[in-house]
This record gives C-alpha cells, sequence and structure tokens, in this order.
C-alpha cells in the first residue's frame, strides 16, 4: 500500500507540479492538488481539463461537481478527490493487467 502511494504521489506530482514529500498523507496531497486545481481553473481553464482528459478522469463526474456541487467540500477540493481517486484506480488497472512476459511473434 505504501509503494502504491508512493507511485501515485509521483504521478501527481508529475501532472499537477505538486510538491511532493515523503511524509504526504492522502488528505494532504488532496488538499495540495486542490490548491493547483484552483490555481488551473482560474487563470488557465483550457491547461486543467487538457489534464484531466490525460488522466482520464471521468467527464460526467467533472461535470457533476461543477455544475451540481451538493458536497461540503469546496468544488477545488472534490476535484482534486477526483484526481486522487482515479490515479489509484489507474494504478491498480495497471498492475492488475501488467504482462511481464510478452511473446515476439
Amino acid at each position: 500500500m505504501i509503494e502504491e502511494f508512493d507511485e501515485i504521489k509521483s504521478l501527481i506530482s508529475r501532472n499537477y507540479e505538486v510538491e511532493v514529500v515523503d511524509e504526504l498523507s492522502k488528505e494532504k496531497l488532496i488538499e495540495e492538488v486542490a490548491k493547483r486545481v484552483e490555481f488551473f481553473m482560474e487563470n488557465n481553464m483550457e491547461l486543467f481539463f487538457n489534464h484531466l482528459y490525460r488522466m482520464d478522469v471521468n467527464e460526467k463526474k467533472v461535470h457533476d461537481i461543477l455544475y451540481h456541487a451538493d458536497t461540503e467540500d469546496s468544488v477545488y477540493v472534490s476535484l482534486a478527490k477526483l484526481i486522487v481517486d482515479r490515479q489509484f484506480k489507474r494504478l491498480e488497472t495497471k498492475r492488475k493487467f501488467k504482462q511481464d512476459d510478452w511473446i515476439d511473434i
């Protein structure tokens, strides 16, 4: 689990330029990603949506957060949670379908 979390922190760090430190918890990571989400949404919405597309974040979920926010979290935190959760799912899928032995035909 710690290894997975380290990989997630690395992925997010590359995509969102979040400074990652070893002691970063999931909650702190979400907080840091939320700050970057806020920055991108206020300064370069096109780049923000480009990042979401590259990370394969569900468009409908993003839409629901942006236009039907019913949560106690801010829009930025809700989007950050969605991003972090998507990264965990991507890693899980990657590991599940990892093929160690490729056969050349």
